[in-house]
């Protein structure tokens, strides 16, 4: 059966434009791509409509809905991306909000926020290679992200960024040309940007040391957390272990969040503990919320270190599987 759009009309006196008063808005309501079953909130502009009342009215809606359904949904995170028109021959182009849970799927029965505007317009030129291209695009993508977190700021708004933040921590991530990003709403910056998108707004090539960084669970900030971790456990455990291996999962404990240890030795297998020090709970403690700020978002880790003939060592770690 066709879905019949339903439109929701937000008031002009909204608007910062002067010239835009007698334009307005529309929410329409338009099935989900992917899934017939979910609905879509669109929120669609007039031609050159200004963008910076539409963010406003795009963040009241997506965070009123996200305090409303916190409890059924368990939502973690929210995920934003740009689909940008490139040619005259493409549609308009839109931004797109979705909610995640704490495994970064789709949250169950919650549709996308689109906002869709001439606004999001980055034509190719066919006198630019490609890389120049690429390079252009995402200097614009940044452009847009700047002026959603600017309308974040706004007084309509961080109230219910406050409301939200009191019920849990609500990630926002934005997607570049290469991967995602923290927008670190409410502060000046952005997070930490992948190697090969640092290097595309700098227009240089990435080195190939720092995409491995780009590798680990959690980004290279991991990296000097993990090393604490190794530290810890090397300093904990007897001498005589020469392979040590540490598993660590989630669960919860008295109704807190809680971190259970197995550490091993395969060449002792009678000389193993499920209990640690402060030093290294407190490490763990660190790592793992770095990978998962929400109750529920860490997978586990096994880490196994080996010492080397050298004195040193050496260090692996890797996500375990999640449970069918």
């Amino acid at each position: 059966m066709e879905m019949i759009p339903h439109v929701y009309r937000i008031p002009p006196a909204l608007f910062s434009n002067p010239n835009a008063k007698d334009l307005a808005m529309e929410w329409i309501d338009e099935p989900d791509q992917d899934d017939r079953n979910l609905v879509n909130r669109a929120l669609v502009l007039q031609p050159n409509e200004p963008l910076a009342p539409a963010f406003v009215a795009y963040w009241k809606r997506i965070l009123s809905d996200g305090c409303a359904i916190a409890g059924s949904s368990r939502w973690a995170s929210l995920s934003i991306d740009i689909v940008a028109r490139q040619s005259e021959a493409d549609d308009q182009g839109f931004m797109r909000a979705g909610f995640r849970n704490a495994q970064h799927k789709r949250c169950e029965g919650v549709g996308h926020y689109i906002l869709r505007g001439d606004a999001f317009t980055c034509l190719e030129s066919p006198d630019e290679d490609v890389k120049t291209s690429l390079r252009k695009q995402q200097h614009w993508l940044f452009e847009q992200y700047q002026a959603l977190k600017d309308a974040a700021r706004a007084a309509e708004v961080r109230p219910l960024l406050e409301r939200i933040s009191a019920i849990r921590p609500l990630r926002v991530d934005a997607a570049a040309a290469f991967n995602w990003f923290d927008l670190q709403i409410g502060q000046d910056s952005f997070g930490r940007l992948a190697s090969d998108d640092q290097a595309l707004l700098a227009g240089k090539e990435a080195n190939p040391a720092d995409r491995l960084l780009d590798l680990l669970p959690g980004g290279p900030d991991t990296m000097p957390l993990l090393q604490e971790l190794s530290a810890a456990l090397i300093e904990y455990t007897p001498p005589t272990f020469e392979t040590i291996c540490c598993r660590i999962t989630e669960g919860v404990e008295q109704g807190q969040r809680a971190l259970f240890y197995d550490i091993s030795c395969p060449q002792f297998p009678d000389d193993g503990t499920t209990v640690v020090n402060d030093r290294v709970h407190r490490a763990a403690t660190r790592l793992v919320q770095h990978m998962a700020s929400v109750q529920g978002g860490f997978p586990g880790v096994s880490i196994r270190l080996e010492l080397q003939q050298d004195g040193t060592w050496q260090h692996n770690m890797s996500l375990l599987p999640r449970a069918a």
